[in-house]
C-alpha cells in the first residue's frame, strides 16, 4: 500500500435538529451537531460528518457544560491540526499514534478527565474521510478491500438481510410502538433507565427509575408479545435494553429481570446494554441475559475487560468509535468468543451506509437468524429527506422494508460508493 500524504484538512459543521426532545441517559436532545473534516491527499480529497454526542460519549461533560458540543468540536479542530502535512500508510495506525496526546488535549478543555468514548465520538468524520483517501489512492473499489488482515475472520459473514433496530425512546407512545411491530420489526431497541425528576436523591432516583423501567417493560411486553417475526429464531419479538450505564448495582439489575420473569418477558430479551457507569467492575456473568458493553468498550483493553466480567457482547458502533478502533475489537470479541453488533448515535444516512456495510459483515446475534442493524436517524432527524440526498452521486439510501434492511444482488461483489465525493464536500 502507498505512503499517503494529507496535505491538507479544514472543517466546518452543522446543528441538525430533532423532530421531539430525544431521551437517553436521564437526559434530552434537541440537536445533534454534525462536525465535518476535510482532508486532502496529494490526489483526492474527501469531506464526512461525525455525529457529535456528548452525551453518549461522556454523559458527565454533558452535564457539566452548555457549550459540550462546541468542546467535542475543538478536540476534532486539534486532530485535524495533529495529522495535517503528516503521512501514513493505513488509517488505522495514524488513529492510533494521536489517540494518547488527543485525549490529553481532551481532558484540558473539558476540565475533567473525559471518557474514551469522547475522543472517538470527536474522530468519526475524520476516520472515515482517512479510510475514503485511503480506498482511492490505492484503487480500492470494494469495502473487503480495506479491511486489516486482522480483522477479516471476524467480518466475514456476508447476510442477505439485516434486521432493523428501531429505537424505543422514552417519549416512544403505544400507536409508535404499534406502528413499529406492524411494520415488521423483530428487535426493539428500549431505552431505559429514565431520570424520574430533580430534587431526588440518588437512593430516591434509583427507586423511581427502576419503577418506571418495571412499568415500562410491562407496557412494552403486553403489546410485543401478540406479534410474530421471521427474523428471530423463536419467532417473537426481541428486546434490546439500553441501561447507558443508569444502574448503581446488580441487586436492582436483578430485581427488573426478576420483573422480567415474572410477567414473561426474561425469554424475549437479547440483551441488557451498558447496566452500570463506566468503571464499575461488577461481575455479569450470572446473570440469565446477554449483558453487552458499549461506552464502556473503546479500547482492546476494554474488550478483554468486558469479556472477563462475564459480558458477551460489544456494542461496535464503527459510526461513533472510529472504524480504525471497530476493526480491532471487532477481531478481540471473535478472539474471545463474544458477540457483536452496529449500533447507532442517531447519525445521518451516510454514517448509516457505512455501518451497514460493518453490520452485513459480523456474526448474527444468539437468537436473531439474520444480522441486525439499529438505524434511528429516520425517526429522529426533521431533516432526514434532505440528508438522503448528501450521499455520494449514484448512491441512495434504501430504507428498511418489513422490519428489515434487504441487501441487494451484488452488495458484496459491486464498487463502493462511499468512497466516492459526497455533497459535503460543497462545505469547503
Amino acid at each position: 500500500m502507498k505512503n499517503l500524504k494529507i496535505t491538507g484538512v479544514n472543517e466546518k459543521f452543522i446543528r441538525e435538529p430533532l423532530k421531539e426532545p430525544f431521551g437517553f441517559k436521564g437526559r434530552y436532545l434537541s440537536e445533534l451537531w454534525q462536525s465535518v473534516p476535510m482532508i486532502k491527499s496529494e490526489n483526492f480529497r474527501a469531506a464526512f460528518p461525525g455525529t457529535v454526542s456528548v452525551l453518549w460519549s461522556d454523559a458527565n461533560v454533558f452535564a457539566e457544560h452548555a457549550d459540550s458540543s462546541a468542546l467535542m468540536n475543538k478536540v476534532t479542530l486539534r486532530a485535524l491540526d495533529m495529522i495535517n502535512g503528516e503521512s501514513f500508510v493505513s488509517p488505522d495506525s495514524l488513529i492510533a499514534a494521536i489517540l494518547p496526546d488527543l485525549k490529553k488535549y481532551a481532558d484540558s478543555v473539558c476540565g475533567r478527565e473525559v471518557a474514551g468514548t469522547f475522543v472517538l465520538n470527536s474522530l468519526v468524520g475524520i476516520d472515515y474521510a482517512l479510510w475514503s483517501l485511503y480506498a482511492l489512492e490505492n484503487g480500492i473499489k470494494h469495502f473487503d478491500g480495506i479491511i486489516p488482515d486482522y480483522a477479516r475472520k471476524a467480518l466475514s459473514n456476508r447476510h442477505a438481510a439485516l434486521a432493523h433496530i428501531p429505537l424505543v425512546s422514552y417519549a416512544v407512545d403505544e400507536n409508535a410502538l404499534r406502528g413499529l411491530l406492524e411494520s415488521g420489526t423483530g428487535l426493539l431497541k428500549i431505552k431505559i433507565g429514565k431520570l424520574c425528576g430533580d430534587g431526588l436523591t440518588k437512593d430516591e432516583d434509583m427507586k423511581s427509575m427502576l419503577e418506571w423501567d418495571k412499568a415500562r417493560l410491562t407496557q412494552i411486553h403486553n403489546i410485543a408479545k401478540n406479534y410474530s417475526t421471521d427474523l428471530s429464531k423463536t419467532g417473537k419479538v426481541r428486546y434490546y435494553l439500553d441501561a447507558n450505564g443508569r444502574y448503581d448495582g446488580i441487586d436492582r439489575l436483578e430485581s427488573l429481570l426478576d420483573h422480567a420473569e415474572r410477567i414473561g418477558a426474561l425469554e424475549s430479551i437479547e440483551l441488557v446494554e451498558e447496566p452500570f457507569a463506566p468503571g464499575n467492575e461488577i461481575f455479569v456473568g450470572d446473570l440469565p441475559v446477554t449483558v453487552n458493553a458499549d461506552e464502556s468498550a473503546h479500547s482492546l483493553d476494554d474488550v478483554k475487560k468486558s469479556l472477563q466480567l462475564g459480558y458477551k457482547a460489544v456494542a461496535l458502533k464503527p459510526i461513533a468509535k472510529t472504524m480504525s478502533v471497530s476493526f480491532a475489537m471487532a477481531a478481540e470479541i471473535e478472539s474471545g468468543g463474544g458477540q457483536c453488533l452496529c449500533a447507532d448515535l442517531t447519525v445521518v444516512p451516510l454514517l448509516a451506509e457505512w455501518n451497514k456495510q460493518f453490520a452485513a459483515r459480523v456474526a448474527a446475534l444468539d437468537g436473531m437468524s439474520v444480522g441486525c442493524i439499529e438505524v434511528n436517524g429516520d425517526q429522529n432527524y426533521v431533516n432526514w429527506d434532505v440528508l438522503c440526498k448528501k450521499l455520494p452521486a449514484g448512491m441512495d439510501y434504501i430504507p428498511e422494508k418489513n422490519g428489515r434492511f434487504v441487501l441487494e444482488p451484488g452488495y458484496y461483489s459491486g464498487e463502493c460508493k462511499l468512497f466516492n465525493e459526497n455533497e459535503y464536500i460543497n462545505l469547503f
